[in-house]
């Protein structure tokens, strides 16, 4: 068997994984982008106004990292400035296309950054100079940029920019499963119709999960339970939205390849979906009785994470190992998760890190209005 470049050899046809699990911390940052489109939605129809200091600094942080991912899998850190000063975002004989890593990362990504930090920056300006006025550190008067108060010029330079970020953010939003449905070598991903969506919705789930959390480390009734119910409404509905996407996905499989050799590969893919779905429904139910109960409102974080977790892994990290024939299935390779599992840690943590430290830059219990 011939190609163009040469001999094709039959082992040639066992691939181990080509993304290697590290990426699966970075699907897990990208709900930083979901965490700033929800601000820049809440901003611009006057919603959530006490959940969105912490929208916008949990939001930040998440994003600001989120390249962490792409660069240890690359394992070249050092060329990292490479995709900023020689992105391939116009085609040329030579490089046809426009590549869609380059478009996120030269130019979405940082676009995206800039408007957010902008915009936070901006948000909390006021409420630094109170901090100035108060204690005299010229450091929180640099960083209210002079601005006394939310006057009329500030609120709607704010919707505009909370206009603009919306697009960069719901671009980055989708861009994990739009590169990975992209690609054409991976069986289960080439297959998997829903996976556009699925992600999506699954990233809402980690999101609100997350933004759950930060507002019992900052105080329930420093919030109030109407804006917490609606975060637990939009976990919940994210949550039932994964649980009809992923069953219609069985369902396509079925149809499309029930009965043929193709299926014991999907299976390996498909007998993980019943328990994440189970425990999506659950999660579900949870969200919904804490919006009557608010005790059992600190289960949702937990109950959202796990089960994002087990499906991201499964979508990001399993699929990969059913080959390019769809006729094989190979099993997960301890040493290389042994050694991804520190640096996935490494860069969750730094998000969280860099989540507290601008909780310290910018006060999250002033007055906004």
């Amino acid at each position: 068997m011939t190609y163009p470049i040469g001999y094709l050899y039959p082992n040639e046809f066992a691939q181990p994984l080509q993304w290697l699990p590290v990426l699966f911390s970075y699907s897990l940052l990208i709900s930083g982008a979901d965490l700033l489109l929800v601000a820049a939605i809440a901003y611009l129809f006057n919603k959530l106004r006490k959940t969105t200091p912490l929208l916008l600094i949990v939001g930040l942080a998440f994003y600001t990292v989120v390249l962490l991912g792409p660069l240890a899998d690359l394992r070249n850190p050092d060329r990292a400035p490479l995709l900023f000063t020689y992105p391939q975002l116009i085609p040329t004989a030579v490089h046809p296309g426009v590549s869609l890593i380059a478009l996120q990362g030269a130019l979405m990504w940082p676009l995206g950054f800039i408007i957010a930090a902008l915009f936070t920056l901006l948000y909390f300006a006021p409420a630094n100079y109170q901090r100035y006025l108060a204690t005299r550190n010229p450091f929180y008067k640099a960083l209210s940029l002079g601005i006394k108060e939310h006057g009329p010029g500030l609120r709607t330079l704010l919707k505009i920019l909370a206009v603009v970020m919306l697009i960069p953010m719901a671009f980055w939003a989708i861009y994990p499963a739009s590169l990975l449905s992209t690609q054409t070598s991976l069986f289960i991903w080439k297959n998997w119709h829903t996976l556009i969506p699925v992600h999506f919705a699954d990233t809402f789930v980690v999101a609100t999960a997350a933004i759950i959390l930060a507002i019992w480390i900052y105080g329930v009734r420093k919030i109030g339970q109407n804006e917490l119910n609606s975060i637990l409404t939009i976990h919940g509905v994210a949550a039932i939205s994964v649980v009809a996407l992923l069953l219609l996905q069985i369902a396509l499989w079925n149809s499309i390849y029930g009965g043929s050799q193709y299926m014991a590969v999907i299976s390996q893919i498909s007998s993980w979906m019943m328990p994440v779905i189970a425990l999506y429904i659950i999660t579900f139910i949870v969200s919904i009785i804490a919006t009557k109960y608010t005790p059992l409102s600190l289960v949702v974080p937990f109950t959202g994470i796990a089960v994002a977790v087990i499906n991201k892994w499964n979508i990001l990290v399993r699929a990969q190992y059913a080959q390019k024939s769809g006729l094989a299935y190979l099993g997960p390779e301890e040493e290389i998760l042994a050694h991804e599992v520190p640096i996935m840690i490494s860069i969750i943590a730094a998000g969280v890190f860099l989540a507290i430290v601008l909780s310290v830059l910018f006060p999250v219990g002033r007055n906004y209005d």
